[in-house]
């Protein structure tokens, strides 16, 4: 089995859990409100700069070209694909100013587990964060993109991104850098990183349905 294999066999009740919040299945059974869907852009949108800046360490630490580019690739999407959604779809979904700073203020706490391991960490630790939250997506977003249920527009189309082919491949670069992750790295510091950014995941996204 390979390592990220293993890790995810390992992990599998803990990315079950993180697949079964309430935002998810709010999402997944088209019944996420107007005002948590405003609250979870911002949010988003916040850590999609924290991603970034994840990504510009691994591309940094990355010595070959095979190893730079699937990040690269990936870190392009966020400052342009992404960023360009969420410019698009703001204005659609406002959170009222003096509530914003708050739910920010909640939902930090995503960027703050990832910083923090990276920072321990380095190039292993960022891989294998952003490979937990990465593995997380995919699942419940290619699970609720088969779902014929009423959702708003915009979401639907943020739900359908992280289903689609160029998404999964980014997933399955982080799985193959992961599988490369040298001895040196015990499998407890890889279980520990990837518990650690699912249940901030659990909380990141708890904020926006209240």
């Amino acid at each position: 089995m390979s390592r990220a294999a293993a890790l995810l066999d390992r992990q599998a009740a803990a990315l079950d859990a993180a697949c079964a919040i309430p935002f998810v299945r709010q999402v997944t059974e088209g019944t996420l409100t107007d005002a948590a869907l405003a609250r979870y852009l911002l949010v988003e949108e916040a850590f999609v700069l924290t991603a970034s800046r994840v990504l510009g360490r691994v591309v940094w630490e990355s010595p070959t070209w095979d190893e730079l580019l699937p990040h690269a690739r990936s870190l392009t999407n966020l400052v342009t694909d992404q960023r360009d959604y969420f410019a698009a779809v703001r204005h659609r979904h406002p959170v009222d100013p003096a509530q914003a700073a708050p739910v920010l203020d909640r939902a930090r706490v995503l960027a703050d587990v990832v910083l923090a391991q990276v920072a321990e960490g380095g190039r292993a630790a960022a891989v294998v964060g952003m490979y937990a939250a990465e593995t997380m997506y995919a699942r419940w977003c290619t699970a609720a993109a088969a779902v014929d249920a009423p959702r708003q527009a915009d979401l639907q189309e943020w739900v359908q991104l992280h289903a689609e082919p160029a998404f999964l491949a980014q997933v399955d670069a982080l799985r193959d850098d992961v599988d490369q992750i040298g001895p040196e790295v015990p499998d407890a510091d890889l279980d520990r990183w990837y518990t650690a950014v699912l249940t901030a995941e659990e909380e990141f996204h708890g904020v926006a349905v209240g």
